[in-house]
């Protein structure tokens, strides 16, 4: 399972253009999905997988052909929000640069509500966020707040903790 994720990330590397860099953070959006487990109550069985994006969309539509995709048994579905209130409803998070004002209080709104939360803000992991991607030699990587998680009661596979650049914050965060 593991040559798979790796492969997908390989085949879809590319140097930072925005098309491209943007195509490839999507991709490893949709394999986040296969390698985080929600409980049960949060995404029952058959349940939609719902992918939300606050803020100014940077993916130009790379998220959206996502839609209709199924991981672990949940059909994706991609939402732009418009405000804070629907955030806890989604699954995964994904926070634009575009909120960095505001980020502090959308990584309260969602926390301890079983949402993965992503972005490539500077500093997001250790603002509190799941996972903050970042650009290492032009090339997507990603950090992983292990505590962040923990708290969320989301589980990352050791393939995802393997894959991730750095991994912090074994325990939870202080409430």
């Amino acid at each position: 399972m593991l040559y798979g994720w790796v492969g997908v990330v390989l085949s879809a590397w590319a140097y930072a253009s925005p098309p491209a860099e943007y195509q490839l953070k999507a991709a490893y959006m949709l394999n986040f999905a296969r390698f985080i487990e929600w409980p049960v109550q949060r995404l029952p069985p058959g349940a939609p997988l719902r992918v939300c994006v606050l803020g100014q969309d940077p993916f130009h539509g790379a998220l959206v052909a996502l839609e209709g995709r199924v991981v672990q048994g949940h059909e994706v579905q991609v939402r732009q929000l418009d405000g804070l209130e629907p955030a806890s409803d989604c699954h995964m998070l994904f926070v634009a640069e575009s909120e960095q004002r505001r980020v502090a209080a959308v990584l309260h709104q969602v926390a301890n509500k079983g949402v993965l939360t992503i972005s490539d803000m500077d500093g997001f992991v250790p603002q509190g966020g799941s996972i903050g991607f970042v650009l290492e030699d032009n090339r997507v990587r990603f950090n992983i707040h292990q505590g962040v998680l923990l708290w969320d009661n989301l589980r990352a596979s050791a393939q995802l903790l393997k894959l991730g650049r750095q991994v912090v914050g074994g325990r939870s965060p202080e409430p």
